[in-house]
């Protein structure tokens, strides 16, 4: 079996990881784009009529972002859990509208392939020639998947993972070993993450302080997943304040409700959809900021949504706040506000009067979780690390390598690797 790296290869996102088989067999494990100063950035070529299938751990676009271009001129058979390929659709649609001079495809292929995409069950083998494909649940998003792939030798592909137990989801299944080859995300190879019981205190405290001085706490906060687990964080804990919640999140909530199999807190989920107050429109986004309460809404990082048009209007209010419970990209505008308390947007800097913070609620295996999940699945393989900054890919090789009894090698990107 052969193992090419077309992306994510000592950097973050972009994923797309070519399998080849003795046979001839090839199958593609996501195809994600990375989106750097407005500008989207594809993975390695690969031609789509000599692909047998394209596995999609989930709908992140670093992951599924590339895919819709197999589907200009083909329709290569995809696989995918029903729940990512709803929150798939949603994403590629929102790329579409803000990038669409940048992509070689459009709404007529982004509906193709999820129209014509596999739907496929964790647990469910699925036989593609002489390859067997599982997905397991990898606990990063509803419906998000680990891969393992039989042939002439097995492959265990994490995607992004955590074992982290959160109001949403139940973490990581940890299969039991046996690989030949895994190929794991680096993401916190060099951090842990604080307790989560720890993290989510913090965050009701935070927004509790603000409602309580008479401001309005705003989070900032990734549609997909984030939003709802803040949304329901609050109401676990009996928060007795407004909160609402905004943008593409609302959409997301809708999907999850629908998707019992990929929710673990779906009972969670519904009590706080119905406490939640959706907002709907530009008259409603004035009246909510009349009376102190909480407004969780994308983007988490600031770079656009309803969470700019927010930030604006409190930003000269000292008793209103910015939570973000995310990791922040160097540059963008809410790691430039956490740098010097000031927003910036196209219509220049605007000074932050009211309170920061920044709790990271993430979705991806920190350093303790990678290397307890490597310890179980990872000895006697060769491991791949991936998906992480350049010295986080290295040093987690070389703990591989020097703690688990398996050959950890940080790829290079268009390198392909022999197991």
């Amino acid at each position: 079996m052969e193992i090419e790296f077309l992306g994510g290869a000592r950097e973050v996102g972009g994923n797309a990881v070519l399998i080849r088989t003795r046979s001839g067999t090839k199958i593609l494990l996501d195809y994600g784009v990375r989106i750097e100063n407005d500008q989207v950035i594809f993975p390695g070529h690969v031609a789509p009529k000599d692909l047998d299938a394209v596995v999609l751990t989930h709908a992140h676009l670093d992951h599924s972002g590339a895919i819709p271009m197999f589907f200009i001129s083909s329709s290569p058979n995809s696989l995918a859990t029903e729940a990512t390929y709803r929150q798939t659709e949603v994403l590629l649609r929102d790329m579409h509208k803000l990038n669409a001079d940048q992509l070689v495809f459009g709404e007529r292929e982004i509906k193709k392939m999820i129209d014509r995409g596999k739907r496929v069950h964790y647990h469910e083998p699925v036989r593609v020639k002489d390859v067997e494909i599982e997905l397991l649940d990898a606990g990063h998003i509803p419906g998000s998947a680990q891969v393992v792939i039989n042939a002439e030798r097995t492959l265990l592909y994490s995607g992004d993972f955590t074992t982290v137990r959160t109001k949403l989801l139940r973490g990581a299944e940890v299969p039991s070993g046996g690989f030949d080859a895994v190929v794991v995300e680096s993401t916190y190879a060099r951090e842990d993450h604080r307790p989560r019981e720890e993290l989510e205190r913090s965050v009701l405290e935070s927004v509790k302080e603000t409602v309580e001085s008479g401001g309005i706490a705003l989070v900032p906060a990734f549609s997909v997943a984030r939003s709802q687990e803040v949304a329901m964080i609050l109401k676990a804990r009996n928060f007795s304040y407004s909160v609402y919640m905004d943008g593409m999140a609302k959409d997301i909530t809708q999907i999850y409700l629908e998707s019992e199999e990929y929710v673990n807190g779906i009972k969670l989920l519904g009590q706080t959809v119905e406490w939640v107050r959706f907002v709907r429109g530009n008259r409603e986004r004035e009246r909510l900021l009349e009376r102190p309460s909480v407004v969780i809404t994308p983007a988490g990082m600031l770079k656009g949504g309803p969470a700019v048009y927010y930030a604006k209007s409190i930003a000269s209010d000292p008793r209103s706040s910015i939570t973000l419970v995310s990791f922040q990209v160097p540059g963008s505008a809410g790691a430039k506000l956490l740098e010097d308390g000031v927003l910036y947007f196209d219509n220049g800097p605007l000074k932050f009067n009211g309170r920061v913070s920044q709790f990271k609620l993430s979705a991806h295996a920190g350093r303790q979780e990678l290397h307890d999940y490597l310890r179980r699945v990872a000895e006697g393989s060769k491991t791949f690390t991936i998906h992480g900054e350049p010295e986080s890919c290295e040093e987690l090789a070389s703990w591989v390598t020097s703690e688990v009894g398996a050959e950890g090698i940080n790829p290079v990107k268009g390198q392909r690797y022999e197991i």
